[in-house]
């Protein structure tokens, strides 16, 4: 496990070992060091030692991220708990009090970082990479959850985030009846991508002040052109757009969905905010390479072991490398390596307004009676539907997808994308914008079903805001999923037949 660590971080690698009654406690920590000054870890403080992987966003941090968890641990009174119940980011954690012989760790509310265990024999291991071996005992952890291992009985307990006044609860998905607040809708995810852009030390030299995931599509593009409002004329940044080499499909990297997109949207952008070098990187995979770094791949993203989630985190471990070509404004290319070491992404923006293939189903067959009906054909359908009981599975779904973001998404991105000793951050995650979309944002104004003609609108809430920036170049493009846009799944030939769910061999 330790390579895998030291490729997360590095500008510093400590380890740590002490010796206590009920054994040995060995830790070993790499940083990447992103907001300034750098911080050694494992740091210790007293009967104190503090491991964490993240990025916080309270307002009253005036230093590191670390040295200000432990000020507020002291401010607690050293109860851990209410400690973590504070923070406000993303982040996991480790700390270990020598004196009660207890370690805590865990994840933030909705499990954006990598951190999993394993307890073998009363000995407790913990990473955020999962080993090579011994991994049927392996888990990843939770999210909104706290683990508590007490070293002297060897038992380890856990503590829900909502049996605690002192941590946050899980949002919970709500049906409201306030019109759409596209004002404050564009306030908070601009809030969230100022945070998450002006947190990055000046002192890390890089080709760019920030890069983006970038498959041209709605939700990249809104995070570009605020990116790109926030930081401002003569600002660069690198847009990486991975493409692969498809043999079974005869498919090139210039000829995918998502490149052909990202030329596109990279323009628009380029006309619509004319002082900021917007930076197309093109990351062309051939499929020797694919098949050079497929086990890598495998490896990082366990206990995740299907081929959808091969051909997910594959496209982000090439695109979070950086490595590609430049389109230089003439048209031509030329080699580039994007060294800047904050990402952003999109996820998030599915999940919070609706923008799967599950959720416009649960609406699709109201939406062809209704076309059937507006073309003058005889109804094949005579149900008459209940919106109620529609916009009730709607939010089941919403809730559904939001709980497992961590079990399907965020941990596996994580390890991928952190092995080029890079982070990415999710402005769509942001604490208050979560709580908007769960708590103020209507159903109908996620999944829009235009009742005079039976159209399906998915993210409406995000379409409009993206006309509300000038981005309506942008605003029509469907969904596309990574793995499709790019042409990562079934990429061997003879995998037509194999499913996404279909367990990796």
């Amino acid at each position: 496990m330790v390579p895998l660590v030291c490729s997360r971080g590095l500008d510093s690698m400590q380890y740590f070992k002490k010796e206590i009654d009920q054994g040995t406690i060995t830790e070993f920590s790499s940083v990447l060091s992103i907001r300034a000054p750098l911080t050694l870890q494992p740091m210790i403080r007293g009967n104190f030692t503090l491991q964490y992987n993240g990025e916080l966003y309270n307002q009253e941090i005036n230093n590191n991220d670390l040295e200000f968890i432990y000020q507020t641990l002291v401010k607690s009174k050293f109860d851990v708990v209410s400690t973590i119940g504070k923070l406000d980011g993303e982040f996991s954690y480790c700390i270990t009090n020598t004196d009660t012989k207890k370690v805590f760790f865990g994840k933030d509310l909705l499990g954006r970082k990598s951190l999993g265990y394993m307890l073998d024999e009363n000995q407790l291991y913990i990473s955020s990479c999962p080993p090579a071996t011994t991994r049927d005992t392996w888990f990843e952890c939770a999210c909104a959850t706290i683990y508590e291992f007490d070293m002297e009985s060897g038992k380890l307990v856990t503590i829900d985030f909502e049996s605690s006044n002192n941590l946050p609860s899980p949002d919970i998905v709500q049906q409201t009846n306030e019109p759409l607040n596209l004002l404050n809708l564009h306030e908070l995810l601009a809030s969230s991508v100022r945070k998450r852009v002006r947190t990055i030390s000046p002192t890390h030299k890089s080709s760019s002040s920030v890069a983006l995931l970038f498959s041209g599509g709605l939700d990249c593009t809104l995070l570009a052109a605020l990116a790109a409002s926030e930081l401002g004329p003569d600002t660069t940044i690198d847009l990486l757009n991975v493409s692969f080499c498809n043999p079974r499909s005869n498919t090139k990297p210039a000829d995918t969905p998502d490149r052909l997109l990202a030329i596109k949207s990279w323009k628009e952008l380029q006309q619509t905010y004319p002082k900021v070098n917007f930076q197309l990187v093109e990351v062309d995979v051939p499929y020797e390479e694919y098949l050079e770094h497929r086990s890598k791949v495998i490896q990082l993203i366990y206990p995740n072991d299907t081929e959808m989630d091969l051909s997910i985190a594959i496209a982000f471990y090439f695109a979070a490398r950086g490595i590609g070509n430049r389109v230089l404004p003439n048209g031509t290319r030329e080699p580039y390596e994007s060294t800047c070491r904050v990402l952003l992404s999109g996820l998030g923006a599915d999940e919070l307004f609706g923008g799967y293939t599950r959720h416009e189903r649960i609406f699709t067959s109201l939406s062809n009676q209704i076309k059937r009906q507006v073309s003058g054909k005889p109804p094949k359908d005579t149900t008459e539907y209940d919106w109620d009981a529609l916009i009730k599975r709607l939010i089941e779904e919403l809730q559904l997808d939001l709980s497992n973001l961590h079990i399907r998404n965020l941990s596996r991105d994580d390890k991928v994308i952190s092995c080029w000793s890079k982070e990415v951050r999710y402005p769509f995650l942001d604490k208050s914008l979560v709580e908007f979309a769960t708590r103020k944002v209507r159903c109908e104004d996620k999944l829009r079903l235009d009742r005079t003609n039976g159209e399906i609108i998915r993210k409406f809430a995000l379409r409009e805001l993206a006309r509300h920036l000038g981005l309506e170049f942008v605003e029509q493009e469907p969904k596309r999923a990574i793995q499709f846009g790019s042409r990562s799944a079934k990429i061997d030939p003879g995998t037509g037949k194999v499913k996404g769910t279909d367990r990796l061999v």
